[in-house]
């Protein structure tokens, strides 16, 4: 399903999938086996853990499945709407801790590894990730959604700009605004 549909982008192609999807099986079995993955891989990221981001995939699309209907496609990318969800569902899950959603060090604690050797070590990384955490929630939703894809889903700039109905150069160009905003707040608190 890649390349153009009917003229159309694949983005559109997945806007009028999930469309379809709200009374078609068919559709709505396309549209899963095409964005398990991505939400699954977001999810996994996000938590470290195989077991939580299976739970939390599947919370996602049981709320996809209950609230398609109500997607709109003028509003916005169907990946963009997904994504939200499965963001959501993540906060609800880690509720006011979200902010600690990284493992505790003892938990990654790797002894054989030469740079977590000392436990102070693994606890100035967990500091800097919660750093970085707060930071990114600093930036527009947009610029954060484009750091997440490109950084945690190893995706390409085309990859972001067809999920977020964007251009590539503009992909390109948030991306490097996000880093640099980013560096900003970093830098802020240190």
């Amino acid at each position: 399903m890649n390349g153009m549909m009917n003229g159309k982008k694949p983005m559109d192609y997945w806007g009028q999938m999930a469309v379809r999807a709200a009374y078609d099986e068919q559709a709505f079995t396309e549209l899963y086996g095409y964005f398990f993955p991505r939400v699954y891989q977001f999810l996994l990221k996000k938590t470290q853990d195989s077991h939580l981001a299976d739970e939390l995939v599947e919370t996602a699309f049981i709320r996809m499945y209950q609230h398609l209907s109500q997607y709109d496609p003028e509003k916005g990318a169907f990946s963009t709407w997904l994504f939200r969800i499965a963001q959501n569902v993540l906060n609800k899950h880690y509720g006011s801790k979200a902010v600690t959603m990284h493992l505790p060090w003892e938990e990654n604690f790797d002894p054989a590894a030469p740079d977590r050797e000392i436990p102070e070590k693994q606890a100035l990384s967990k500091e800097r990730s919660m750093e970085l955490y707060a930071a990114l929630q600093k930036l527009p939703e947009r610029q954060r959604q484009i750091l997440e894809m490109t950084y945690w889903l190893d995706m390409k700039s085309n990859e972001i700009a067809e999920q977020l109905g964007m251009a590539p150069s503009s992909v390109r160009v948030s991306l490097k605004q996000s880093r640099e905003k980013l560096r900003e707040l970093l830098a802020e608190r240190v």
